[in-house]
């Protein structure tokens, strides 16, 4: 983040008000205590458009209700949550918010809606290259099968480690999460062992007939499967076990996931089954989940975590078999290029390194099979988006246990019952939490899973106790389970200030989604625990939390309008609570980002705008503010002055905000149009609410209000061939319709209006031509102010949306020259300019020098000060900071804050009194006590607007 003194266009503090706005330099205001008079103000806030009072409304004004309302610009730099003892959560609310967009971004078959769907599933661990069948095989494992999985096995790292643990201690636990690859892991361990002390009948590889059987009897294959119904002998009887065993042969054990009529074994019983396979010269290997009872066994000496199989490996070597025997010599080369092409990635949606060995025998396979025409390439997408929605199936199938048994009628029996399956239950429920939460603290993954745990607890078994474990967890185990990842990489921010902090993550991001899909389209009974807990989540007072809940809960909506609209959002969208009022705006803000879902969330949210509950017209302000809900700009503004003209102004403030984060985006050039019309009102709300809305933009940074947009179709990139005349079989060219397999990508069309929907402006008697000014390009636009994040937001905008800045200029000359708003607007322009002087100052030097001082940089800072409206110094400044090298991770070189602010300052500087008024406020900062600014920066600023003349109505000029 940029080191602009704290403050750098950020949202004002109660405390920062001496130092980013200082009195001159006998403590008056500029041109004496005579400016501050309503006349001395050449367009104020109760003037005509010439300065004059025709109808006395001014004179009428008593001071308390004149002070009220500077008070009301005063609150106006502040956001919606600022009361809500939590400093800095607006910032944290629109980081979160971006970051949970981008997490429900619709890649592949894995978006939360309408791709819940495929045509079979596979359970429990499955051999590589399994067949579909899901029962494992009991009894003793045919040769052939052991040949078969010597030749295909790739050992993971840590393989000789496992082999030499089961060689010395004659019993192996293996742990691992189902389908990861234990069993194989296992048949090979002991396949090698077995194979080496089996009297060998042929060459190597081929089959041995260890002795074995009763005298007379069929002989015993090399290795064996204790039955699930024999469980119970690995601790009532290991000798029966071991007796089993053939001479010189294995074991392999798999222990159930769930408790049941079994007993776990403890260490002593696998001493004892130890001690017996060692007098045979046998092995046994017993298979483990970390969350199974068994599960203590891997914290055991017998214990071992499998290592996760080599992914990506197996992948490669298992197309080279499918296409090993191709005609064509390029096949193998299209197929690897498929497996890291953009589109197949994404519409995978998991690293390729977290894949499950059974999902990489199944891509290889297709993929060798669009390879050579049989599968098309819309089909191979869909069937990429099948990966994880089978896991997700798989998943919560496991999970869907038997009720626990009854009490009885004895209510202290029914208030001491526990309930067996929790610990399962509390897994289902972390990897919702974490679906919801991805890439956020561990810790909020773990309070909202615990949560969570206690909503499917309690339903499941009502007036039960239902404690949580406190030294019992695996984290470990718990992530393998989850197919998830601890990171040490994260940051969130505490009173606005980025801090380290552990993160938990799926591995894959597409799984957040497929989960969410399986959860609500597959369970339905669980929606009305997962409700109650996305509505005690919007009460947490971590933004990281109840935002990304609120994008939750949006995406969820969609699935099912109606439900989630009664059971949800409304109940939210009229709370007392200001955060949970947020919440519900925030989730109808994602709902509305989904076709065909917009229209119906427009028409609610109009409706609401004209409520007669307050808290109502509260959300919809800020839903309308998001920009996804009324694509018409003006239709959007005027639902704003609906909300904030209503009640002498009640909420004048929200609906600020929601018109100043229209500005923060594509679409600034017509929102800052249309806001300058309003202050061209000379009278009334519409100048009132663009005067609040001018103070905003002072005294916001851009990552306060911007939000990502969404591509529009046209704007949408294609995947071009690699090479002309490439065959269509074996390239993942052109994206069909917008999104990778097929699955549309939504977002506005720039310039087409959908109205403000049932009440249409026109039925007002309000002008509804839309100004001509052309919306700019979503994705530059969007990439621009990200790059721009820690600036100033109008000066971001200014820069980035070309067509915004004379209106802008306009509208924020208009709050510096109103004697209501001019104090905290003259504020704002102090902090842009401490902005400006920070980030264009150079690092590492004894005396603190800055770019325009450099050789080169003086003649430039005077050349993009004096030339209105080029953009050439943009791009003069990336060429200097990438000779000179961007400083501590900055978006942009140093220096573009400076000649962002000379490019715009000059065309609020109209006349003499706004020349006063900054060399006023500059010599106040350069003798503030607390980082004086410097001589040469004052001295460049004030020589940089004084060369320019911009403007209609006025020229800046210096005056003596």
């Amino acid at each position: 983040m940029n080191d602009d003194g704290g403050r750098g266009g950020g949202v004002l503090a109660p405390g920062d008000r001496e130092h980013s706005a200082p009195r001159g330099p006998a403590g008056q205001e500029p041109g004496g205590e005579a400016d501050r008079s309503p006349a001395a103000h050449g367009h104020d806030a109760g003037n005509g458009p010439e300065g004059g009072d025709p109808d006395g409304r001014e004179e009428r004004e008593d001071g308390g209700e004149l002070r009220e309302r500077e008070d009301r610009f005063r609150e106006a730099v502040r956001d919606p949550l600022s009361g809500s003892g939590v400093p800095g959560e607006a910032r944290a609310a629109a980081l979160a918010q971006r970051a949970a967009r981008a997490r429900f971004d619709v890649r592949g078959n894995n978006s939360v809606v309408d791709r819940s769907h495929f045509a079979h599933a596979h359970f429990g661990d499955v051999y590589l290259g399994a067949r579909d069948g899901t029962a494992p095989v009991f009894g003793d494992v045919p040769e052939e099968e052991l040949i078969r999985l010597r030749r295909v096995y790739r050992p993971p790292d840590g393989y000789p480690a496992l082999r030499n643990a089961l060689r010395e201690r004659r019993v192996l636990v293996l742990g691992g999460p189902p389908g990861t690859g234990r069993l194989t892991t296992g048949l090979c361990l002991l396949d090698e062992l077995t194979v080496a002390g089996a009297p060998a009948s042929g060459g190597a590889g081929a089959s041995a007939t260890p002795a074995g059987g009763p005298a007379g009897g069929p002989a015993r294959g090399r290795v064996t499967r204790l039955a699930p119904s024999d469980l119970g002998l690995l601790t009532g009887d290991p000798g029966a076990v071991a007796a089993g065993v053939p001479e010189g042969g294995g074991l392999l054990v798999r222990l159930p996931e769930a408790a049941g009529g079994w007993t776990a074994p403890q260490e002593l019983h696998l001493d004892a089954l130890a001690a017996r396979l060692a007098g045979k010269d046998a092995y046994a290997v017993l298979v483990v989940s970390p969350s199974s009872p068994a599960g203590h066994l891997l914290s055991g000496r017998h214990g071992r975590a499998c290592p996760p199989a080599p992914a990506e490996e197996l992948l490669a070597w298992q197309l080279m078999q499918h296409l090993s025997a191709d005609a064509a010599p390029d096949a193998l080369a299209r197929g690897r290029q498929i497996l890291t092409h953009p589109l197949f990635v994404d519409a995978l949606g998991i690293r390729p390194e977290a894949l499950l060995p059974s999902e990489t025998e199944s891509l290889a396979l297709w993929v060798a099979r669009h390879v050579r025409g049989e599968m098309p390439r819309a089909d191979l997408l869909d069937a990429c988006g099948t990966v994880l929605r089978r896991q997700a199936r798989e998943w919560f199938t496991g999970a869907a246990d038997p009720l626990p048994a009854a009490g009885g009628g004895d209510r202290a029996a029914a208030d001491g019952g526990t309930d067996d399956d929790g610990a399962r239950v509390r897994q289902a429920a972390f990897r919702i939490a974490l679906a919801v939460l991805d890439g956020e603290a561990f810790s909020a993954v773990a309070d909202a899973a615990e949560l969570l745990a206690q909503q499917f607890l309690s339903a499941r078994a009502p007036g039960r106790a239902h404690g949580r474990p406190v030294f019992t967890e695996d984290l470990a185990g718990l992530l393998a389970a989850c197919r998830a990842e601890i990171r040490h990489d994260g940051e969130e921010l505490v009173g606005g200030v980025p801090v380290p902090v552990r993160t938990a993550a799926y591995r894959g991001a597409g799984l957040a989604a497929s989960v969410l899909a399986e959860v609500w389209h597959r369970h339905h009974a669980a929606r009305g625990p997962v409700v109650r807990w996305l509505r005690e989540l919007a009460g947490d007072t971590r933004p990281q939390v109840w935002v990304r809940a609120a994008v939750a809960a949006g995406e969820l909506a969609t699935a099912d309008l109606g439900y989630g609209l009664t059971s949800l959002i409304r109940p939210l969208a009229a709370a007392r609570d200001t955060r949970r009022r947020f919440f519900a705006a925030t989730a109808l803000g994602q709902a509305a980002g989904r076709e065909p879902y917009r229209g119906a969330v427009r028409a609610v949210v109009t409706d609401w705008a004209y409520a007669p509950v307050a808290p109502l017209r509260w959300t919809a302000a800020l839903a309308i503010g998001s920009g996804r809900v009324v694509d018409d700009t003006r239709a959007a503004l005027e639902l704003l002055y609906d909300v904030g003209g209503r009640d002498q102004g009640a909420q004048a403030l929200v609906a600020s905000y929601g018109a100043a984060r229209l500005v923060a985006g594509s679409r600034a050039g017509e929102a800052a149009t249309l806001l300058r019309e309003w202050a061209d009102d000379a009278s009334g709300e519409r100048l009132h609410l663009a005067m609040l809305c001018a103070v905003r933009l002072f005294c916001a940074r851009t990552d306060d209000l911007w939000q990502p947009e969404e591509t529009a179709p046209e704007e949408t990139p294609e995947y071009r061939p690699a090479a002309a005349g490439a065959p269509q079989a074996g390239s993942l060219p052109g994206a069909r319709g917008g999104g990778p397999g097929g699955a549309p990508v939504p977002g506005r069309v720039p310039g087409v209006s959908r109205g403000p929907g049932p009440r249409d402006t026109a039925e007002r008697g309000r002008p509804v031509a839309r100004p001509p000014v052309p919306r700019a390009p979503v994705g530059p636009t969007d990439a621009e102010l990200a790059r721009r994040a820690h600036w100033p937001l109008a000066l971001a905008v200014a820069v980035v949306v070309e067509e915004a800045a004379e209106p802008l200029a306009d509208l924020l000359w208009r709050a510096l020259d109103s004697h209501l708003s001019t104090e905290v607007a003259t504020e704002g322009l102090g902090m842009w300019l401490r902005a400006a002087e920070a980030d264009a100052a150079l690092p590492g030097r004894g005396r603190r020098t800055y770019v325009f001082e450099r050789p080169d940089g003086a003649a430039e800072g005077e050349r993009d000060g004096a030339a209105e409206g080029e953009r050439d110094g943009a791009a003069e400044g990336e060429r200097d900071g990438a000779a000179e090298g961007e400083r501590d991770g900055a978006a942009t070189p140093p220096g573009d804050i400076l000649r962002a602010l000379l490019r715009l300052l000059p065309r609020m500087i109209r006349g003499r009194r706004d020349a006063l008024r900054l060399r006023w406020l500059l010599a106040g900062m350069a003798e503030a006590a607390d980082e004086p600014m410097t001589g040469a920066f004052e001295r460049h600023v004030l020589s940089a607007t004084a060369a320019s003349t911009h403007g209609p109505r006025g020229r800046g000029e210096e005056q003596g």
